[in-house]
Parts: structure tokens; C-alpha cells; sequence
């Protein structure tokens, strides 16, 4: 496994503690035998950038702590340094749903 398969599947179970957020995998072409939400990270030295779908109202919470999670989860690795990106690249519609509710 390669550092950054490692630091993936880290961040995979990291953000997996995140209420409101998940990973956000471009659409496989094919049936595929591995996890596709790690297809949701792009990570090297200066940046990891984290595609994600909003499954919760308000984002903000939920991407604070995705961004303490993903921090936490880099310290010591090869890409401690490298600028973190969280993009929201879709809403999921049960989150207005949820927040519509009292």
C-alpha cells in the first residue's frame, strides 16, 4: 500500500464520524471491486482536496469539524503540510428535508 492509499483509507474512516457529510465518488463507467468513495480524494504534497456530498443542514458545522477530522488524520503523514480542500459537490435532497423539520 502506498502512502497515499494509507492516508486515504484514513480519511475514509475519519470523515466517516462526520454527521452530515460523505465522500462524493465520481460515477464508476463499469462495476468496480474497490471502494469508490476513495475516488472522492485527490491527494499529493500541496493539496488535498475532499469531494463531498452535504447529506445534513447547515453545512457549516459539519465542514468544520470534516476539516479538524482531515487535519487530525494528516498530521504525520507525508501531506501534513498540504493545504486542505473540502468541496460540496452536491446536496443530497433528505437534508432539506431535515432541515425543514422543528
Amino acid at each position: 500500500m502506498t502512502a497515499r492509499s494509507e492516508t486515504v483509507a484514513k480519511l475514509l474512516a475519519a470523515l466517516s464520524t462526520v454527521e452530515g457529510l460523505r465522500p462524493a465518488p465520481p460515477v464508476p463507467r463499469s462495476t468496480v471491486v474497490w471502494n469508490t468513495d476513495a475516488l472522492a480524494f485527490d491527494v499529493d504534497a500541496e493539496v488535498v482536496r475532499v469531494r463531498l456530498v452535504a447529506t445534513t443542514l447547515p453545512l457549516p458545522p459539519s465542514l468544520t469539524e470534516a476539516g479538524e477530522v482531515v487535519a487530525k488524520t494528516l498530521a504525520g503523514t507525508p501531506f501534513a503540510a498540504a493545504r486542505v480542500e473540502l468541496v460540496v459537490t452536491d446536496v443530497d435532497s433528505a437534508a432539506f428535508d431535515r432541515a425543514a423539520r422543528p
